[in-house]
C-alpha cells in the first residue's frame, strides 16, 4: 500500500547513496579529487550530471566575465569621446 513505510533495509540502502552522493558533490565542489568511491550506476550518473552543470556554469560564468569587461571597455571609449 503507498501509504505503508518502507522496510529498514530499503530506508538504509537510500539513506547510504545519499550520503556517497553527498560526499562525492562536496569532493566536486570543493576542488578536490574523487575520495568517494562511487560504485552504484545512479549514483555514478548524477554524480555526472553534477560534474556537467558544474562545468557548464563555470563557462557560462568565463563567458559573462569576458563580455562584463568588453562592456567596460566599450562605455570607457563612449565616455571619453563626449
Amino acid at each position: 500500500m503507498f501509504g505503508d513505510p518502507a522496510p529498514k533495509e530499503v530506508v538504509d540502502r537510500v539513506k547510504a547513496k545519499v550520503d556517497v552522493l553527498c560526499r562525492a558533490i562536496d569532493d566536486l565542489l570543493l576542488g578536490h579529487p574523487r575520495k568517494t568511491l562511487v560504485v552504484e550506476p545512479e549514483v555514478q550518473e548524477l554524480l555526472r550530471v553534477a560534474q556537467l552543470r558544474r562545468e557548464a556554469g563555470r563557462r557560462v560564468a568565463a563567458i559573462a566575465a569576458s563580455w562584463q569587461e568588453e562592456s567596460w571597455k566599450q562605455l570607457e571609449v563612449t565616455l571619453q569621446a563626449r
